[in-house]
């Protein structure tokens, strides 16, 4: 690994970049307009925050060939290359579906960029999976792992999924390099996963409810989960949910794995544009990382990163939250305009345009109905 990691003063701090969706393309203003947007977010996110690892959550990039890939690259990983700030990535479902879709011509180009520390290549299973290791403040003994996870694109027919998922395959390497990684300790490492598509188990953070909530509160089901109605469960969940969680159709196991090991504290995902929502489910942190795009759908100006603070004397005892664009810059933007740059998030829309139509026609109502009292009564 070209770089290595350790506590600095006892504290390291992770910056999560969820969905950048950039392409190579910057030739119409709002090409140009999109990029600037996303650039002003990512330096002003280091500037402020001063993350001590920047990991990519996936759909990171698109070009049409090898060439175009790697300047895509260079351009959005260009805050974290002039800070000399290390950054890491996973690959989501859209990175592979464009024109280069060989992983590992991928991971050769991410390799060749300023500040990435991706490991040798004999050190990356075959499905792209890999882990980082973070060493104490004095350098000698691993206190904090990362693993870092590809979670497919699309599934196979015969499992009846719309999203892919971490393999059998690929828990098994987790399992047998936690092993290693753990040697001779008494307990586990300590770790985090992070992955694009987020496990099934992140349904048990929500809470069922039929459609005439929907009117105050909650979101659709998407996929598998077509049909159904959800909102987060408030006593489990802290954050926003903007859109159901699109997790694979299919559970391969790989939660019951993380319990099984024993070394796995929280796990992040992207791949949910809206989401940012994070909570407790046996134990382990489930949280997602909104997107930071301005290529895709968002809210307003909700883009944001994802930080997680650990502190050496106890890095079980983690902290995280959002911080998003609205706070880091305010209203000045250049892809956004109109009424999405005063527009919070999809449910607090929902609620004040309710809270709106009360207010104007309840009113209006309520005297309808207390002069039909007085005619009848008259009558």
């Amino acid at each position: 690994m070209k770089n290595s990691l350790k506590f600095d003063n006892k504290k390291f701090r992770v910056m999560l970049v969820g969905d950048p969706h950039e392409s190579y393309k910057n030739s119409t203003e709002k090409e140009k307009a999109v990029i600037k947007d996303y650039l002003n977010l990512q330096y002003a996110a280091v500037k402020e925050l001063k993350p001590d690892l920047v990991i990519l959550m996936g759909d990171n990039a698109s070009g049409r060939n090898e060439e175009e890939l790697r300047d895509v690259l260079l351009r959005i990983t260009a805050p974290y290359a002039e800070n000399n700030i290390p950054f890491a990535f996973v690959l989501g479902n859209h990175d592979l579906e464009k024109e280069v879709k060989d992983l590992f011509v991928q991971y050769k180009i991410y390799r060749s960029l300023p500040c990435c520390i991706l490991p040798d290549k004999d050190e990356i299973n075959e499905y792209g999976d890999y882990n980082i290791a973070v060493k104490n403040s004095e350098n000698s003994d691993t206190i904090l792992n990362f693993w870092l996870m590809y979670s497919g694109s699309g599934a196979p027919k015969e499992y009846f999924s719309t999203y892919g998922f971490v393999k059998k395959e690929q828990i098994k390497w987790y399992e047998n390099k936690a092993k290693e990684i753990q040697g001779q300790r008494l307990n586990p490492v300590p770790s985090m996963v992070f992955q694009h598509i987020p496990v099934p188990e992140e349904f048990e953070l929500l809470k069922e409810h039929s459609f005439l909530k929907m009117l105050t509160d909650g979101v659709t089901g998407q996929n598998e989960q077509k049909g159904r109605f959800y909102a987060l469960d408030k006593t489990k969940a802290v954050g926003y949910m903007g859109e159901a969680p699109c997790t694979s159709g299919y559970n391969s196991g790989q939660f019951s794995s993380w319990k099984k090991t024993g070394d796995v504290m929280a796990a992040f995902f992207g791949h949910d544009h809206m989401n940012d929502f994070a909570g407790d489910v046996d134990g382990i942190t489930l949280g997602q990382c909104k997107t930071a795009g301005f290529n895709v759908y968002g809210d307003g100006l909700m883009q944001g990163v994802r930080i997680i603070d650990f502190n050496e004397n106890n890095v079980r005892s983690f902290s995280t939250r959002m911080v998003y664009y609205r706070e880091l810059i305010g209203s000045d933007c250049y892809s956004v305009s109109g009424s999405e740059k005063i527009l919070r998030d999809r449910t607090s829309v929902k609620l004040d345009v309710i809270k709106a139509a009360l207010k104007y026609t309840a009113l209006p109502i309520a005297l309808g109905t207390v002069t039909a009292i007085i005619r009848n009564r008259r009558k």
